[in-house]
């Protein structure tokens, strides 16, 4: 009788994080930075961070993106006293800056957490934390549902690009709803059809099976979880520290 291997999960190489660590970690950082969003220097440990996440999962073009307005907001914020603006440009200023320097880090995290996190993983971690399926499905169908939705949107940039259609061209800024329409028709479309799709894939893979449910996923706590932990503990004491 001919034999087969017995199937081994390729073991995570590099930077890698517990799915378990990355949702707990973004509920930390919303909770401390709804509390203590006042202090600037929360709010760039936080950012820095997430950065790097970001960088460590090379998604370079929204760290730099969201790097850079942060940065900004944080010159303007260091730098508001030097200028005066009319009462309704300064408000609007002071809104939006504080919007950035206390949603941002947040921002950043939860794209980090959705493009990082295969679906699979965020199953299996869930498994153990013994979360009722009716969690599970809704929130992995919408994991793998936002990269879908991404990718579709680049396919209809492209094709519409290939027909002439784009920002650049003088007749999209002459008919910016016209624009607008060739974008959102054929988007609306395919979140039909990705939605379907994606649940016929859970059902598939017996996400709604009454049996437990094994998986070949490893999901283990790793030395950059603790790094994470220490992180978090180092947050906490600075906070304490700068309130007391």
């Amino acid at each position: 009788m001919e034999e087969y291997e017995v199937y081994r999960p390729n073991e995570p190489k590099g930077f890698y994080l517990d799915p378990r660590t990355k949702i707990l970690f973004m509920i930390f950082i919303t909770t401390i930075m709804s509390v203590g969003y006042k202090d600037i220097v929360i709010s760039l440990i936080s950012a820095i961070v997430a950065i790097m996440l970001l960088l460590s999962n090379k998604q370079f073009r929204i760290a730099f993106i969201y790097g850079g307005l942060f940065a900004f907001a944080l010159i303007a914020h260091f730098t508001k006293d030097m200028y005066t603006f009319p009462t309704l440009i300064n408000t609007i200023s002071v809104l939006l800056n504080a919007l950035i320097l206390r949603l941002f880090p947040i921002f950043m995290l939860g794209y980090y957490i959705v493009m990082s996190t295969k679906t699979s993983e965020f199953i299996a971690a869930m498994v153990k934390w013994k979360i009722p399926n009716a969690f599970i499905i809704p929130t992995a169908v919408a994991f793998r549902f936002i990269p879908t939705l991404k990718e579709e949107h680049n396919s209809i940039k492209i094709a519409m690009k290939m027909r002439g259609i784009h920002f650049k061209n003088t007749r999209a800024w002459k008919n910016p709803g016209l624009y607008l329409e060739y974008v959102t028709i054929p988007l609306i479309m395919s979140i039909a059809k990705i939605g379907d799709e994606l649940s016929a894939a859970a059902i598939s893979r017996g996400l709604g099976g009454l049996r437990k449910r094994t998986s070949v996923v490893k999901v283990r706590f790793t030395i950059y979880d603790a790094l994470i932990l220490c992180i978090s503990i180092t947050l906490i004491g600075l906070f304490l520290y700068r309130r007391g």
